[in-house]
């Protein structure tokens, strides 16, 4: 018996990949099945075409396969493919420990308590309920609303900035500061973007569309010729719109925010600008709280391992981290690929126990 911890994409590309081998498993939700997706805005657009992210091929041509899909559209898939699972799906189970016994036997200590044992559990808690915050944190007094852009699921909140003082203060540089700049200049609220360093823009226009068309295919083939290519893959921010904004002055631009107090955001320059709020565009980091602390880490920030399995941890694997097997592991279209070759590994391990 395999359990997954995780009813994300990748928790349920896998338990997909181990009903095609006939594999038994325990899937465990701490909140509801597709969590993230419930949480992101409806509007927001997935990055990749709807073809490299879909976990069932004979729905990739559901539609334009061309298409970039909206976050409810994807959700729809995720649990779409989730009413079809046969395993034991446990949702509002949140595990609070792994532990093993003396034969290297798992047992998961959860609000349902002990399930076990497990001749394997694949951790797939991916990153969106961890959000980083900047470090050092800003100090803070409380008088203006800081939250973290994980907090925002649907865009509609965003209008509850618009009898502010002042403008939105968008902390980040990256695709999700992107998209939370083109939401607020859409609702004509004013908006500026706190950055650590210079910002990098995806190409624009029919040609660019063009070549990022053509990108996945290659993608496809290049992951083919050079199984377990790693490299950095963080997204960078949208050029087109979200670049004329900020090369308008439209969004003005400020360095790392010192502190806030009395109603102003205040930097290390010294310069301050009263705002409305401050939102916290700065990514995720990976949910390890399972495993000890001792585990080494890559320059990834993703737990050492071998074909997916822990390194000093037996039995313990990873599904949906950056650079885990290639450097589209944490983006759905490494997921649905690392996923099959995870439940095979395991497979493997079935049938040699």
């Amino acid at each position: 018996m395999i359990a997954i911890i995780g009813g994300g994409p990748a928790g349920i590309a896998l338990a997909s990949a181990l009903d095609r081998l006939g594999i038994a498993y325990d899937l465990f939700e701490t909140h509801r099945l597709g969590a993230t997706w419930r949480a992101a805005p409806p509007d927001l657009r997935v990055l990749s075409p709807w073809w490299t992210n879909v976990l069932s091929a004979h729905e990739a041509l559901r539609g334009n396969p061309f298409r970039k899909p909206r976050a409810g559209e994807y959700l729809a898939h995720l649990l779409h493919i989730a009413d079809q699972l046969g395993g034991n799906l446990r949702e509002s189970c949140k595990v609070e420990a792994l532990k093993k016994d003396a034969n290297g036997a798992c047992w998961l200590d959860t609000g349902q308590g002990r399930f076990g044992p497990y001749s394997a559990v694949v951790l797939a808690t991916g990153y969106f309920f961890a959000p980083s915050l900047p470090s050092p944190a800003p100090i803070s007094d409380d008088s203006i609303q800081v939250l973290h852009a994980s907090q925002i699921s649907d865009y509609s909140q965003l209008e509850a900035f618009r009898a502010g003082t002042g403008p939105v203060v968008v902390v980040g540089r990256r695709v999700t500061a992107g998209q939370l700049l083109l939401e607020l200049d859409k609702r004509g609220i004013a908006c500026a973007l706190s950055l650590r360093s210079p910002i990098e823009y995806r190409r624009h226009g029919r040609i660019a569309e063009l070549r990022e068309t053509a990108y996945f295919f290659w993608e496809e083939l290049q992951a083919r010729l050079r199984p377990g290519l790693k490299r950095p893959s963080y997204p960078v921010m949208d050029g087109g719109r979200t670049r004329e904004l900020i090369d308008d002055a439209r969004v003005t631009l400020w360095p790392v925010i010192e502190r806030i107090e009395n109603g102003e955001v205040i930097f290390d320059d010294g310069r301050r600008l009263r705002a409305s709020a401050v939102v916290l565009a700065t990514g995720y980091h990976a949910m390890l709280e399972l495993l000890p602390a001792s585990i080494p880490q890559d320059a990834f920030g993703t737990p050492l391992n071998r074909a997916f399995e822990v390194e000093n941890f037996a039995n313990v694997f990873l599904l949906g981290f950056d650079n885990l097997y290639d450097h589209r592991s944490r983006y759905l279209r490494g997921i649905r690929s690392d996923a099959i070759r995870l439940a095979r590994i395991l497979a493997l391990r079935t049938t040699a126990t």
